[in-house]
């Protein structure tokens, strides 16, 4: 997790491959959120970034936002804030993706740091964000922002494929986003992707790229670990079948940890269960609909869990 600071705690939630289940995870948490500090007037805000697959707005059971994030994004309404859009929950408020922005080159990169202002200053008290599937520059710099990141996969063999592409890719930005004022350090990141003379390079994990920054710049290792330790995502596997499907994730993180360098705990499973898309075309939020359903009872742990993190 990163430092803490004031203003909304973020919680992002991305991932290699669409269809896994992100929007599910964060709508879902969302309103576990809303639901656990309904009493304490913790405020909380959904926003959907994943321009051209925007579906939160119906996880949460809200088909017909009046506003969406091209209003913002194009200069429409002043402030994010304009966009919010209530929910059945008091305290939860969503912001849609955008559909008809499916054109433009790339949006969000286009208005990121307007973006990011807008998300930093709204008025809430947990922000997650939604993004888009893959691992584009932009999509990690929001991934960034989270206070908590969540990567969420499935046990589909392509699933933690790119599930894994994330994490290199996050891992790999986050500490050329480290070195950017280190110009030796940075070089030797460069060149060790890039190759450097006609010697093949025998090892290209970031465990090996890791060491070899803990060798050349003993300096750096304080930021190096602080990326590797606090700032590891946590993983949600959905769609769990059986137990040896569950067994997967282990074997993932044990992957992960060894060519990517990170330790990312474990925050749960879901199991698979029809309801869940059921529910979606009913209209009505699983977590609301299935109160008592295991499902929910995880989600409503899991943002326990989280909200006691942060205090």
């Amino acid at each position: 997790m990163a430092e803490t600071r004031s203003g909304p705690v973020f919680i992002a939630v991305g991932g290699g491959k669409g269809g896994v289940g992100k929007s599910f995870v964060t709508a879902s948490l969302a309103l576990s959120l809303a639901q656990g500090g309904a009493r304490s007037g913790a405020r909380v805000v959904a926003v959907d970034l994943d321009l051209g697959g925007s579906n939160l707005n119906l996880l949460l059971g809200e088909p017909h936002p009046e506003r969406e994030l091209a209003d913002f994004i194009d200069g429409r309404v002043e402030s994010l804030g304009d966009i919010l859009q209530p929910t059945r929950l008091p305290n939860l408020r969503y912001a849609a993706g955008s559909f008809d922005m499916v054109t433009a080159l790339d949006p969000l990169r286009d208005r990121k740091l307007d973006l990011i202002r807008g998300l930093v200053g709204l008025d809430a008290n947990y922000v997650l964000l939604d993004l888009q599937a893959g691992a584009t520059p932009v999509t990690l710099d929001f991934f960034f922002l989270g206070d908590v990141k969540l990567v969420v996969t499935n046990p589909e063999s392509t699933a933690f494929h790119n599930a894994y592409g994330f994490l290199k890719n996050y891992v790999l930005r986050r500490i050329l986003t480290e070195l950017r004022d280190r110009r030796e350090a940075l070089h030797f990141v460069l060149e060790y992707y890039r190759g450097a003379g006609d010697e093949p390079v025998p090892d290209r994990t970031i465990t090996a790229l890791i060491a070899g920054l803990r060798e050349g710049f003993p300096d750096l290792e304080p930021e190096v670990d602080g990326i590797l330790e606090y700032d590891a995502p946590l993983l949600v596997l959905n769609r769990v079948r059986d137990r040896e499907e569950r067994q997967y994730l282990d074997r993932f993180r044990a992957v992960v940890e060894q060519n990517l360098a990170l330790r990312c705990p474990e925050l749960g499973t879901i199991p698979e269960d029809r309801r869940v898309g059921r529910a979606t075309r009913e209209g009505t939020p699983f977590v609301l609909a299935h109160p008592r359903h295991p499902i929910a009872r995880r989600f409503s742990d899991w943002a326990v869990r989280l909200s006691r993190a942060r205090n």
